[in-house]
Order: C-alpha cells, then sequence, then structure tokens
C-alpha cells in the first residue's frame, strides 16, 4: 500500500501557522499558559525571538504548537464532556482565535483527507485522526474552546529539543538550521512510535521532507 506525505500545500499551512502561533504568543496571555511546563530561559527565549528568527523557525515542518494529539485520555474526556468554559473566556484576542481555528480546521481536514501527513505534520496517533475525523469541524472547534485549554507547545517538556530549536534551529546558517529541525522532526516521530505501533509508522520516518530534500541535492552536487 502506497502513503502519500505532506504536500507542498500542507508545508506552505503549517509554516503560516507556526510564524502567527511564534508571533502572537509574546502578546496573548492565552497562548503563554501553553508554555507552562517549559523552563524560565527557554520560555523567554520563545517570547523574544527576532522577526528574521521567527521566520526562520517557523519552516519546521511540523507544528510546533500542540492540541495533546497523543494523549488519548484528554481527548475521550473532551469529546465527551464538553465543559461550559471556552477559548474566548480566557481573553485570548482576537487574533489568537483565529489562530486556533485555523489550525484546527486544518488539521481537520488533513484528518479527512490524509491522516498518515497528519502524523508527520504533527505526531497524530491513528486513533486521534480517527476520532477527529469522526466529527464536523463546529463539533471539533466546540469541544476544544470547551475545555479552555489553549494550545501548549509540542513536547514542551522535552528540554533538549527545544533548545536545539531555539539555538540552531534559529541560526543564519542554513545547514545547521535545517539539522536542528530535522533531529526535532525525528523526536516528533519518535513520539509517535512510542504510543502506539502502527502501519504508518515506519512509513513516516522515511520521508524527505523539503529541507532533506534540498540537503541531499547539495551533497550530490558537492560530491
Amino acid at each position: 500500500m502506497g502513503f502519500n506525505g505532506p504536500d507542498a500545500t500542507d508545508y506552505e499551512n503549517v509554516l503560516t501557522l507556526n510564524q502567527a502561533w511564534l508571533e502572537l504568543t509574546p502578546r496573548d496571555a492565552a497562548l503563554q499558559r501553553g508554555l507552562d511546563g517549559m523552563p524560565v530561559d527557554l520560555c523567554k527565549r520563545m517570547t523574544s525571538l527576532s522577526s528574521s528568527q521567527i521566520a526562520r523557525l517557523a519552516k519546521t515542518p511540523f507544528l510546533l504548537f500542540s492540541f495533546r494529539e497523543t494523549d488519548e485520555a484528554y481527548w475521550t474526556q473532551t469529546l465527551a464532556e464538553r465543559p461550559g468554559a471556552g477559548l474566548f473566556d480566557i481573553r485570548s484576542t482576537e487574533d489568537a482565535d483565529t489562530l486556533i481555528s485555523a489550525a484546527l480546521g486544518f488539521i481537520w481536514q488533513l484528518a479527512r483527507r490524509n491522516p498518515y501527513a497528519l502524523r508527520v505534520i504533527c505526531g497524530a496517533t491513528l486513533y486521534w485522526s480517527e476520532r477527529i475525523a469522526e466529527l464536523t469541524f463546529f463539533e471539533l472547534l466546540d469541544a476544544v474552546r470547551a475545555t479552555g485549554e489553549p494550545p501548549v507547545a509540542r513536547l514542551g517538556r522535552h528540554t533538549d529539543l527545544w533548545r536545539k530549536l531555539l539555538g540552531s534551529g534559529v541560526s543564519r546558517q542554513l545547514l545547521s538550521c535545517h539539522a536542528a529541525q530535522m533531529a526535532a522532526l525525528q523526536s516528533i516521530l519518535t513520539q509517535a512510535t512510542d504510543v502506539t505501533q502502527d502501519k504508518f509508522t515506519l512509513a513516516a520516518r522515511s520521508i524527505a521532507v523539503p529541507q532533506q530534500r534540498i540537503a541531499r541535492s547539495n551533497e550530490t552536487t558537492q560530491n
């Protein structure tokens, strides 16, 4: 069976969403709550990136923020209970609400169109992709708003990963920058493997995302 990875349009959406999240988080209290659990120095680093550093980090080929896709217990409760508080009740800005809605819309359509690509872009389990695909977009948006919880930094407690992303991952040296981002992608896919073993895993880990293809092309030329 063949597997279709994320296409160019998917990566364009990832870049745009990452850039919006990185730009909005420093000035949005609700989004800043999603950094809880990260060391203080990394939180400060995250919220003080220059525009050029944001532009480079946004090119990381997966969503830098997460809706807790691998937490099956959280999503079972979220879809079952629908508590009363909503994102608008925790004083997120209009721009942040737009970002959250746009990200969920992107994830939802990808879960229906190509759950394998969703595995690569946000480390989603097959279980989570199937649950999301069963919902209408409004139902998904309503369920997430009802939790009152903002998206969180992906693998935010993995200090080494974020030190690499916020160090080499924003470097002007493109090869160093891409290498750090590819290492982070490997961590995302490894986490997905640890959560559940399924037929998507090995294929996902073999994908050559745009930065990898460029690097390999450069190596071939140099050789």
